[in-house]
């Protein structure tokens, strides 16, 4: 399909989506050619992997204006606004532009479910993930925003596949460029999240509409009905099979009361006891992925096994080491202020006054007045690193509340969280920031914490 096609890679960047876009277009014959703002030295590690294909052409540092117009297809990342100028000059030309998800909405046989919110989406996702896999086992692919290329496994894919991807607004935008949803689609929540990015609410609702808009009679759509009036909303707008999940709503299609009982349709299914996941925001998480494997009819009897023995994903309110008393948490994925929200919901109470949490990094447009009244509650001690979200954080902090800033690396900030903790207090990394400042990605941040606490002595 693609051989001898002249495909430039606009933005290599340094997660697998742009070099699993290289590598899957090198190995269908196109010739490629690779355009990022990145050094060289900056993108060493991912030209590491490239330098056993031949042929490759690279333009780093800068882009051409030429590239955007005598390649057939511009691969676009998405973290790459929409209105970018060389995109522009590519559609002024006539040129295909796709992303990675948009291309494997396009070209996978397999029925895809996608998965967005601004919280839950990567929970939600792995939860439904590990439910298909109890009855299909490896027949499940698990990609999108999750760490794994999903064009890469695209070769061995068919019918009797399930693709169930974690989808965030970035590549919902380029979604709707190409006009692709998935078979069922999956929203969360919405709140206010990447308006540095999307420059506005309204823009960033319109991007997360993509994994619906283009869906159609025979399509699903599930939705989290207590959210708000945004994704109520989207009730009317849906084009395929409406289903609706609440913890208010006893009308919904799937409804979970106080005591963890799920119905379905007004009737019990089942009852959730001991589960390992905590806080409301994780039972709608379940909820969601309930109503999506029943697609399918899957068992009573392996939902209930595989929900209650779910431990949760790497990176999210994670715990990792309990030392001389104190206990650590990761929760690098926080990097809206619900995510915050929702840690102080889950640890709060019961720590009242022995939080001692590290945070900042870089602003996305969050209105952090939302934490001011958790923080005054709830933390002992606050440590920002450098940014402009840090900034920010701090002019909501009360006097009362001890405020250590601007902390240039994960070891000085770790240190000074140690020097503060006390037996029975606990430090968790909650950022309520991006991390592109100081890290590669959120899970850098993440990784560099956990190696950085399990090497304290």
């Amino acid at each position: 399909m693609f051989t001898n096609k002249k495909v430039l890679i606009f933005g290599l960047g340094l997660n697998d989506g742009g070099l699993g876009m290289t590598e899957y277009f090198l190995e269908q014959g196109a010739k490629v050619t690779i355009t990022d703002g990145k050094s060289e030295e900056e993108l060493k590690e991912p030209l590491k992997r490239l330098s056993t294909y031949p042929n490759i052409t690279y333009h780093l540092g800068g882009h051409l204006e030429s590239d955007f117009v005598e390649n057939d297809i511009i691969v676009r990342n998405p973290a790459i606004k929409p209105n970018n100028k060389y995109l522009k000059i590519a559609r002024d030309a006539g040129k295909e532009i796709v992303t990675q998800m948009a291309l494997f909405h396009k070209l996978s046989p397999t029925p895809i479910v996608g998965i967005t919110g601004t919280k839950g989406k990567s929970t939600t996702t792995t939860l439904i993930y590990e439910l298909f896999k109890s009855k299909y086992e490896e027949k499940v692919l698990l990609g999108g925003n999750i760490g794994k290329s999903a064009i890469r496994e695209l070769p061995g894919l068919n019918k009797n596949n399930i693709s169930v991807l974690e989808l965030s607004s970035f590549q919902l935008d380029g979604m709707g460029e190409s006009r692709v949803s998935p078979h069922i689609a999956v929203i969360t929540n919405i709140f206010s999240d990447h308006l540095d990015w999307h420059g506005s609410m309204e823009e960033y609702i319109e991007a997360k509409k993509n994994i619906f808009l283009h869906q159609g009679s025979d399509d699903y759509l599930v939705l989290n009905i207590d959210d708000d009036a945004t994704v109520r909303a989207f009730v009317n707008e849906a084009k395929g099979k409406v289903i609706t999940i609440s913890m208010k709503d006893s009308d919904a299609s799937y409804y979970m009361d106080e005591n963890l009982r799920v119905f379905e349709n007004g009737n019990i299914l089942l009852q959730l006891e001991d589960l390992i996941l905590e806080g409301e925001h994780n039972f709608y998480n379940i909820l969601c992925a309930i109503a999506v494997v029943r697609i399918y009819d899957l068992s009573v009897e392996k939902i209930v096994s595989v929900v209650q023995s779910f431990r949760g994903v790497s990176h999210r309110q994670e715990f990792v080491r309990d030392f001389k008393g104190v206990k650590y948490y990761n929760d690098t994925c926080a990097t809206a202020v619900q995510s915050v929200i929702a840690m102080f919901d889950r640890f709060g109470e019961g720590n009242k006054g022995k939080i001692v949490m590290i945070a900042g990094g870089i602003d996305k447009g969050m209105d952090y007045s939302k934490i001011a009244p958790y923080m005054e509650n709830y933390l002992k001690s606050l440590i920002l690193f450098e940014g402009s979200a840090s900034e920010k954080i701090s002019k909501y902090v009360s006097d009362d509340i001890p405020v250590e800033k601007y902390f240039d690396s994960m070891g000085s900030a770790i240190e000074k969280a140690r020097e503060l903790a006390s037996d029975g207090d606990m430090v968790i990394l909650c950022p309520g920031g991006s991390s592109f400042n100081m890290f590669i990605n959120e899970f850098d941040r993440g990784n560099q914490f956990i190696e950085y606490v399990n090497s304290l002595k």
